[in-house]
C-alpha cells in the first residue's frame, strides 16, 4: 500500500549518496534543499565534483519533477557547466522519511545509476533575545 505524499514530508533538507552502475565507482554523498507545492518539486542540490575537469570542487544544480502518490521525478540541472541535465526517478518510503532511486543521463550513451536519500529534521528551539542593556 504506497502513501500520498505531502509538502509537510517532503519539505526540506535530504542528505544522500548516489552511484554509478557500472563503474564500481564509490557512492558519491549530497544535499538536497526540497520544496513539494501542489504536486510540483523544485530543489537544489550540492555534491563533491566527480566527473568534470574543471576547477570547481563541488557542484550545485536546480531541481524541478513532480510528485505522484509514492512516485518522484526530477530533473537536476547543474549550474554553472555545460553538462546535460540527469533525470532522476524514485520512490518515497517510510513515511517519507526515504527516497530510493535510478538516474540517467547522457543519451545514448546512457550513464546510469542509482540513489537513496533520508530526510534530515532539525529541532528548531526559540532563544531568548537578550539586549544590550540586560546585561548591565
Amino acid at each position: 500500500m504506497g502513501i500520498e505524499c505531502n509538502s509537510r514530508q517532503l519539505n526540506g533538507v535530504w542528505s544522500g549518496c548516489f552511484y554509478y552502475d557500472e563503474t564500481g565507482h564509490e557512492g558519491v554523498t549530497f544535499s538536497i534543499w526540497l520544496t513539494l507545492k501542489d504536486g510540483r518539486v523544485t530543489g537544489s542540490s550540492l555534491e563533491p565534483n566527480t566527473f568534470i575537469n574543471q576547477d570547481k570542487d563541488e557542484l550545485d544544480a536546480k531541481l524541478r519533477g513532480h510528485v505522484d502518490g509514492e512516485e518522484i521525478v526530477f530533473l537536476k540541472t547543474y549550474r554553472g557547466i555545460d553538462q546535460e541535465p540527469v533525470y532522476c526517478e524514485g520512490t518515497v518510503c517510510d513515511q517519507g522519511q526515504k527516497i530510493l532511486g535510478k538516474w540517467y543521463f547522457d543519451w545514448p550513451n546512457e550513464i546510469t545509476g542509482t540513489f537513496e536519500m533520508e530526510r534530515k529534521v532539525a529541532n528548531a528551539r526559540t532563544r531568548e533575545t537578550v539586549t544590550p542593556l540586560a546585561r548591565l
